[in-house]
C-alpha cells in the first residue's frame, strides 16, 4: 500500500505532500496538483528496475521533459518521493533530478531514517550516507538496489539494509501498480489497433486504449468467466446493457455496446461511458491487493451519481483488496466520499 507521495518543483506543485489511505480521494480544483502526484508516482513505478527514468512506458507518456518541471525549468530538479508497505516492511523512496545537468540523487529510508543516500559527482557517483564512499556508476537506475554498489568494500549494516529495502520495493511493487489517467478518452475511436502481443495483461494502459482488447479475452476466454460475471454485474453503471467485440482485420478490432436495446459503435458512447468503462475495467482486472490510481473519477459524469459511482468503486476494491485513490474536482464527489468512509485529501 501506498502511504504517502511528497513532490517537490514537480509539474503543478511547488512543493507538497498527500497521505493516503486504503479508499482516497485527491479533491480539489483544475491545476491544484491532483493529477501531478499521480503522475510522479505513476513515472516512478513505470521506470522500476530501469537505468534510467522512463518518460514513456505501460502507466504515462511524457511527451517533452519540460513537462515534469515546475514552471518548464530544466535547471530546477524536481523530486518524487512516497512511503509504501511492502512484504519485508514499510519503506520511504525518493528521486531528485535535474534535466538541464543530469544531475541526479536517490534516496532509501525506513521508519523516518534515511538508510542510504546517493548524488552523482562528476561522471559516477558518490555515496552519502551511511558513509562517504565512491559508487562505480551514477546513480541513475530507479528503485535498484544496483546504484548502491560501491567500488570498494564497504561493510556497512545500514548499507546491506538500504539494499534489501530497494530490493524489496523493486519486487514488491512488481504488478501492483495501475495508473488509469485522466486522459483515457482520448484513445477511443472507431477502430482499435494494437500489438496484442505487447499488450499489458492486466492494464487498461495509460490512455485505456486496451480496453476492447482486455473486454474482447474476458468475454471469449473460459479462465475469465468468473470475472465475466463480475462485469455484468457493473455494466449497468456505465449505463451499458451488453457489449460486443469483434474483430476487423489482423490486430484490429472494432467494439459494440447496447443501451436502451440499441447497438451502437462504442465511439458514439458518450462521454460518460466511456469515462467510466476502462475504470470498471481496471478495477476488475487489477492484480489482488494492488494499488490503482484513477485521475479524474469524475470525468464526464453527472454530480447526481457521484455515491453510486464511488459505492460500487469500494465495493470492487473491497472484494480484491485493492488500495484505490482517486481524484475529483466535483463537490459531489468529496461530500459522497466522506459518507462512504474514503479519505479525502485536499489539495
Amino acid at each position: 500500500m501506498i502511504r504517502r507521495i511528497c513532490l517537490k518543483k514537480f509539474k503543478a506543485v511547488e512543493e507538497g505532500c498527500v497521505e493516503l489511505g486504503g479508499l482516497t480521494i485527491l479533491y480539489g480544483p483544475p491545476n491544484s496538483g491532483k493529477t501531478s502526484f499521480m503522475e510522479a508516482l505513476a513515472l516512478l513505478m513505470q521506470s522500476r528496475g530501469e537505468q534510467w527514468l522512463a518518460l514513456e512506458g505501460p502507466l504515462l507518456i511524457v511527451h517533452e521533459p519540460e513537462d515534469l518541471h515546475y514552471g518548464g525549468d530544466l535547471s530546477i530538479p524536481f523530486v518524487v518521493e512516497f512511503e509504501a508497505e511492502v512484504e519485508g516492511g514499510a519503506y520511504g523512496y525518493g528521486y531528485k533530478y535535474a534535466t538541464a545537468s543530469n544531475y541526479v540523487e536517490q534516496w532509501v529510508s525506513k521508519g523516518g531514517e534515511v538508510l542510504a543516500h546517493a548524488a552523482k559527482r562528476g561522471e559516477r557517483g558518490v555515496l552519502l550516507k551511511p558513509v562517504e564512499a565512491e559508487l562505480c556508476t551514477a546513480p541513475y537506475a530507479v528503485l535498484n538496489e544496483d546504484v548502491l554498489i560501491t567500488c570498494g568494500a564497504v561493510e556497512d549494516e545500514k548499507l546491506r539494509e538500504a539494499e534489501r529495502a530497494l530490493l524489496a520495493l523493486r519486487i514488491g511493487l512488481r504488478d501492483k501498480f495501475y495508473f488509469v489517467s485522466g486522459r483515457r478518452l482520448a484513445a477511443w475511436k472507431y477502430t482499435y489497433e494494437t500489438h496484442v502481443d505487447l499488450m499489458p495483461a492486466t492494464s487498461v494502459g495509460p490512455e485505456g486504449q486496451f480496453t476492447p482488447h482486455h473486454l474482447s479475452r474476458i468475454l471469449t476466454q473460459s479462465q475469465f468467466e468468473r470475472l465475466r460475471e463480475e462485469l455484468y454485474q457493473y455494466l449497468p453503471l456505465a449505463d451499458v446493457e451488453d457489449v460486443r467485440v469483434g474483430l476487423v482485420k489482423s490486430g484490429r478490432i472494432a467494439m459494440y455496446i447496447k443501451r436502451r436495446g440499441m447497438w451502437t459503435n462504442s465511439y458514439n458512447a458518450g462521454t460518460y461511458t466511456k469515462a467510466i468503462l476502462p475504470v470498471l475495467l481496471q478495477l476488475l482486472l487489477a492484480n489482488q491487493g494492488a494499488a490503482v490510481f484513477i485521475d479524474d473519477i469524475d470525468l464526464g459524469s453527472p454530480s447526481n451519481r457521484a455515491e453510486e459511482i464511488l459505492g460500487a468503486v469500494a465495493d470492487l476494491a473491497k472484494r480484491r483488496g485493492l488500495q484505490v485513490v482517486a481524484s475529483a474536482r466535483e463537490p459531489s464527489f468529496a461530500a459522497a466520499a466522506e459518507r462512504l468512509g474514503f479519505h479525502v485529501a485536499r489539495l
